[in-house]
């Protein structure tokens, strides 16, 4: 499949690499009717769609015997504010830094005017209905085999489940903070029978699992200052830990496989966008396995890698861009085997690497990371299942026919996906308006919003 001379389609342009305060506008959408109740809706829908997230994981909220009701949201959006004012007599963030001189972004902002926080439905969040309809999903039709849907049972799974949403309004921008709910068939830790000892003492009661809320996934739309502050105020009122949510390989793959197999591949129409891979390499620091004098050492790395601190020279990663037209082609080729499939095999059996049979060191190439060194591509002893991943198998074989790159080595990594879809890398998530795309593609959504959810909660795969 050599490259065409074609022009080449205008992809979707990665996050930003730290999100700004998202201008303020109004929600509705000029195509549809604007009657009150429409218009209302669409004020209350937080912002998800087009609007760049980092993702965070939460461990499960400590809510004691009060719920988490109204009255306690409102109380909680007061003292949220009096920390972002600076109201506080022993807050640190008084300001948020503005007395030593005034951030950038958080200058453009202007002033507070709205702290609130409150319960949505994660059918408002999706833009789930059960009036949706079909959309122009059968306009651009494709062969493409993709999961059942069960649509009435969708929108009643998703119209039960409620979002925590945190909305800050200021003169000129909103900042998002969205806590999203687990889905039924994952698995809740069980609390009731973990024992809790102090010191030498004897094993507590255990907690009450009715005390707790799990909210594992957190998605952030707003600057680095704020991030910290909300955070801090979720570990200190709900005492749970906030931490980012790295999305590593196996995730990128599996969330691109999952939405192929949930929504499709059109070839028209406006989710018909090229797909940008981009693939980053990681390099393992050497080892010194002999001690050698001080200035002996200092003196030979600055002879061979450049002056001390800086990294050697490299490719540091490369941008895969595969046309909309091609891209079923490639799905396609990966969920046959390759002709001569048994003579590479012949062939390589000899050529074998050390890290292919050596789980330690194919570990120790990926850089220790649980979701890098395409560790899950190898059927574990016992466990024949291996997971179905047609694109990425073609696309491996693809690059190593036309590049000589071997995807699956450990020490290859896919850093960022870009679809018509969604653009996801290791922090970042963006999902596009899917109103185009009818049933579907909002099906797909909220598959990959589920299977970020399992991976906050420590899952390791994302089916």
């Amino acid at each position: 499949m050599p490259p065409q001379g074609r022009k080449r389609q205008r992809t979707e342009t990665e996050p930003e690499p730290e999100p700004e305060p998202e201008l303020r506008r109004s929600s509705a959408s000029p195509d549809r009717q604007s009657s009150p109740e429409i218009l209302e809706q669409e004020e209350s829908r937080p912002p998800f769609y087009n609007t760049t997230f980092s993702t965070h994981r939460v461990s499960p909220l400590y809510l004691g015997k009060q719920p988490l009701d109204r009255e306690r949201l409102q109380t909680l959006s007061q003292r949220l504010r009096e920390i972002l004012v600076g109201d506080v007599v022993r807050g640190v963030e008084v300001g948020l830094g503005r007395a030593d001189g005034e951030d950038g972004v958080m200058g453009r902002a202007g002033a507070l005017e709205c702290v609130d926080i409150r319960w949505v439905s994660m059918g408002a969040v999706l833009d789930i209905t059960g009036s949706e309809v079909n959309g122009s999903e059968d306009e651009h039709e494709d062969t493409t085999p993709r999961t059942d849907l069960d649509w009435p049972a969708l929108v009643s799974e998703v119209k039960d489940k409620k979002a925590l949403y945190i909305l800050l309004r200021y003169e000129t921008a909103e900042c998002t903070a969205l806590l999203l709910p687990s889905s039924p068939d994952q698995q809740q830790p069980d609390l009731s029978r973990t024992q809790f000892t102090i010191s030498n003492s004897q094993p507590t009661d255990p907690p009450n699992p009715a005390h707790f809320l799990h909210l594992p996934l957190l998605l952030l739309r707003m600057p680095a200052p704020l991030k910290s502050v909300i955070s801090d105020f979720l570990s200190t009122t709900f005492d749970c830990r906030v931490s980012s949510l790295r999305l590593g390989t196996r995730s990128l793959t599996q969330s691109w496989e999952s939405w192929i197999r949930t929504a499709g591949l059109p070839e028209k129409g406006p989710l018909a966008k090229d797909v940008v891979l981009n693939l980053g390499f990681y390099i393992p620091p050497p080892e010194n396995k002999e001690k050698t004098a001080p200035d002996a050492t200092s003196a030979a790395e600055e002879d061979k890698d450049g002056p001390p601190g800086q990294e050697p020279l490299g490719i540091k990663g490369v941008d895969v861009i595969i046309p909309a037209v091609d891209v079923r082609g490639f799905v396609r080729a990966g969920t046959k085997k390759p002709e001569d499939e048994k003579e590479r095999g012949k062939s390589k059996t000899k050529e074998k690497q050390s890290w292919e049979v050596d789980i330690k060191k194919r570990r120790k190439l990926a850089g220790r990371l649980g979701e890098e060194g395409w560790e899950w591509r190898i059927p574990v002893s016992g466990d024949e299942e291996v997971e179905e991943c047609p694109f990425t198998e073609a696309l491996g074989r693809y690059v190593d026919k036309h590049l000589g790159l071997n995807l699956f080595h450990p020490g290859v990594r896919v850093t960022k996906i870009a679809c018509g879809g969604f653009v996801m890398s290791e922090g970042r998530l963006k999902v596009f308006t899917s109103r185009e795309g009818g049933q579907r593609q909002r099906a797909a959504v909220w598959k990959l919003v589920s299977g970020l959810v399992g991976k906050a909660e420590g899952e390791k795969a994302m089916v």
